[in-house]
């Protein structure tokens, strides 16, 4: 019997290319691992996380379906365990958008042309998606869920260093508004018109007017500097509603 993954999981392993060799980097109980071999999807996994608690039991969960072979399990602080050409796509998710850049920035140097990545921060979803861009990364595909009410984003993006030949990366031909737009709500959902994106958007709308009439009604610098910072975000909330 197949592992059951929750919907955020599958829509990770989803995400994967198949016939990848893979890192799992924070592989917690291994689940995503077993699954894209289980499934076929990837030739091999190194399955790998900076705790030993839950490597261990990722080890046992692959032990006991006799993956041993397929899987190997290793002890690593990010990409730090693994070699240069060991892999050709990474699954990192469930941590938070800066811990994920500071794990790809530490194994920039072992990521070449074509690589994948397959990401799903928790946090900070703006920052990886400029990171991305600005280190050579194109992103092919992003998709946005809500699972048990929360918003999960995934985003799937590989190495092309010929990004790098422009001064602004794969955006080099839209005005700084669009790509600000674009790394903050996601160039691919707002190119799919992604329903979960307009729900949360419509959401946030809302919550920011009516923190904006709370705070019409209080005064001081703090606050007057605050309401235009939200009437900002309402006015590029109502751009990418337009589009989608």
């Amino acid at each position: 019997m197949s592992i059951k993954l929750s919907k955020r999981m599958k829509c990770i392993v989803d995400m994967v290319t198949p016939g990848r060799v893979v890192a799992d980097i924070g592989c917690d109980h291994g689940y995503i691992s077993i699954y894209l071999v289980e499934e076929g999807i990837a030739k091999k996994v190194y399955a790998m996380d900076v705790a030993e608690g839950p490597l261990g039991i990722a080890r046992s969960n692959i032990e006991s379906r006799a993956l041993s072979d397929k899987i190997e399990t290793r002890l690593s602080n990010g990409f730090e365990a693994l070699e240069a050409g060991e892999s050709d796509c990474a699954v990192i998710a469930g941590m938070g958008g800066n811990l994920i850049i500071d794990i790809i920035s530490g194994g920039l140097h072992k990521i070449s042309n074509n690589y994948e990545l397959v990401l799903s921060p928790q946090s900070d979803i703006p920052l990886v998606r400029t990171f991305l861009r600005e280190h050579g990364f194109i992103i092919m595909d992003e998709e946005m869920l809500s699972e048990d009410g929360k918003y999960y984003n995934v985003i799937k993006a590989v190495m092309d260093d010929r990004s790098l030949n422009v001064s602004s990366g794969s955006y080099d031909s839209i005005d700084e508004k669009t790509r600000f737009l674009y790394d903050t709500y996601g160039e691919k959902l707002i190119e799919k018109k992604h329903p979960v994106l307009k729900e949360y958007l419509q959401k946030q709308e809302e919550n920011y007017q009516g923190l904006f009439c709370r705070m019409s009604k209080q005064t001081g610098g703090n606050v007057i500097n605050r309401m235009s910072q939200l009437r900002s975000e309402i006015e590029d909330i109502e751009n990418v509603l337009e589009l989608i």
